[in-house]
């Protein structure tokens, strides 16, 4: 299992979502679902959250509701292997969606493009001939422009076995480009001073997969210093990037295949905002 994992918000239409990106990218499937088990935020038995296999990466889809929107800020990277590879997606995300960057020749590569799909999520395709891979991408625009390589260098800090690969600069000496990875992980971060009027947004966040308690602790402590906390173990860094820490063991303690345990370990989530595990047993034994 990889450490990260991103978890896309979406209001409603997530079961078509799923079917959408897993007939549009290769090695990909639906792996689980899992239903709300209470009415407090969505009916009760709707769908919760979607867990897919994208081009090998694993994607969560969140039925969270119309509170945030996806930008640009996030978008995920895509390397394809070939020109008919490339087409086919271009062709199959970009339908009822929105050009941001046109699909053609760019002086770093043969074929090139970014756009915004019918559901809001952003994607940026080249031709790298490799095997398919998505890798996140930041854009750090408005009051976070000029803090892309300071994030970055944070983010391997806290989260632990990383390394830059890459830093492409400005004449300014902010990042055109660059490419890092944390526990095998690659991800990209950018800097852009044009007027775009967009940032992170809770759309689009992170799972991380902590092996027990005292990371969790640690991560939260680090994450939130200069940011926010929110519920369910979600947290805001000082870039306004979010993080969701999930137990090594989450599966097992969420399974509704009993609706009363299931009911019960969710209300004791609901309560916190650092997850504390111990405590979600305690639910989970009843």
């Amino acid at each position: 299992m990889s450490k990260f994992s991103p978890c896309l918000w979406f209001d409603g239409k997530v079961e078509e979502a799923a079917e959408f990106y897993v007939n549009a990218f290769e090695q990909s499937k639906i792996n689980k679902v899992d239903y709300y088990v209470d009415s407090e935020h969505q009916p009760k038995g709707s769908v919760l959250t979607i867990s897919l296999t994208l081009a090998g990466q694993e994607v969560i889809l969140l039925n969270g509701g119309p509170e945030f929107n996806f930008t640009p800020a996030i978008s995920f990277f895509v390397e394809c292997e070939t020109e008919a590879q490339i087409n086919r997606l271009w062709e199959t995300l970009s339908h009822n969606g929105e050009v941001l960057m046109e699909f053609g020749a760019y002086p770093f590569s043969k074929k090139y493009g970014w756009l915004k799909d019918q559901y809001g999520v952003s994607w940026q395709l080249v031709l790298a001939e490799k095997p398919q891979s998505i890798v996140p991408s930041f854009l750090f625009t408005g009051e976070q422009f000029g803090k892309a390589e300071e994030a970055m260098n944070q983010w391997i800090e806290i989260f632990g076995d990383g390394s830059v690969e890459y830093v492409q600069k400005n004449p300014d000496g902010t990042v055109a480009q660059a490419l890092f990875t944390m526990h095998g992980q690659p991800f990209r971060v950018m800097d852009s001073g044009e007027a775009h009027g967009f940032t992170f947004t809770m759309a689009t966040s992170f799972y991380v997969y902590c092996k027990d308690q005292a990371e969790i602790d640690r991560l939260w402590e680090e994450v939130t210093a200069q940011g926010k906390e929110w519920p369910c173990g979600w947290m805001e860094d000082e870039y306004g990037v979010c993080w969701q820490t999930v137990t090594s063991d989450m599966e097992e303690l969420f399974d509704h295949s009993d609706p009363d345990r299931a009911y019960r370990v969710m209300q004791e989530l609901y309560k916190m905002k650092r997850i504390d595990i111990a405590a979600l047993r305690e639910a989970y034994k009843g």
